[in-house]
């Protein structure tokens, strides 16, 4: 057997929270590790920081928007777009508006949704103010509604952690020299292709290569969990099986 086979897981902007006030009392100290030492560390880790949550939430936020009548007040993208450079485009900014998310205990995924509304909110009353276009009532009631999450939005994060979550197993496998098994997995579980058709290219069998997929899926599972905690779920989450699932069935 091979060494693979052998070793086969927003609410109100509260931007004039003092960085020396950042509290951590919502998260256990094994949860949410990235965000908290984003939050007390440099400029460079704000960064950082700040593009990964940009990457993850960009299309989910659009998406939301999109399905949503917000599409009617501007394009969805011009939205999610000066939302995400109003409260991530500087340190300074980027640290206010995480450490009041830490502070509400909602979760991250919430927080930006409610972030995005009160974007738009604060655009609609510009808009009333300079008159530069009328708004109809409907428009009004959906920007001053309390949302709730759109199945678009859902998707499109559960997607975008999954995404995450692959990319970061998939180099953590490449830096251990086991790349095939990360590539047997992403072709049988991601691909949808049989092991009888990968047997005679990896020289496995059918066993090997299923051992590979669940500890490769076991790892995937791990992170997922760990993204989850992340965004403020701190006591497990009954729908990692499922996401895994759903990521793990495409294709077939």
């Amino acid at each position: 057997m091979t060494t693979d086979a052998a070793d086969a897981g927003g609410a109100p902007d509260t931007s004039r929270a003092s960085a020396r006030q950042v509290s951590t009392q919502h998260f256990p100290t094994t949860h949410a590790t990235t965000i908290i030492d984003g939050l007390r560390g440099g400029d460079e880790a704000l960064a950082d920081l700040a593009a990964r949550i940009i990457e993850r939430y960009a299309q989910p936020l659009e998406a939301y928007a999109l399905g949503s009548s917000l599409r009617e007040i501007a394009e969805p993208r011009e939205l999610v777009h000066g939302f995400l450079v109003a409260k991530f485009a500087t340190p300074t900014t980027t640290r206010a508006y995480l450490a009041a998310w830490n502070a509400s205990g909602m979760t991250l995924r919430r927080w930006m949704m409610n972030g995005l509304l009160l974007h738009v909110r604060g655009i609609v009353r510009d808009m009333q103010r300079s008159r530069e276009k009328p708004l109809d009532a409907a428009v009004l009631s959906a920007t001053s509604a309390e949302p709730n999450p759109s199945a678009a939005f859902e998707q499109a994060w559960a997607r975008a952690i999954l995404a995450e979550a692959c990319a970061q197993i998939e180099q953590s496998l490449f830096a251990e020299g086991r790349d095939r098994a990360w590539e047997i997995f992403r072709r049988h579980s991601l691909d949808g292709l049989p092991y009888g058709d990968l047997e005679g290219e990896y020289n496995l069998s059918r066993q090997q290569m299923a051992e590979l997929v669940r500890g490769v899926t076991t790892r995937l599972r791990a992170r997922v969990r760990e993204l989850l905690d992340e965004e403020g779920r701190f006591d497990g989450d009954e729908g990692i099986d499922e996401i895994v699932r759903v990521l793990t069935t495409r294709g077939r």
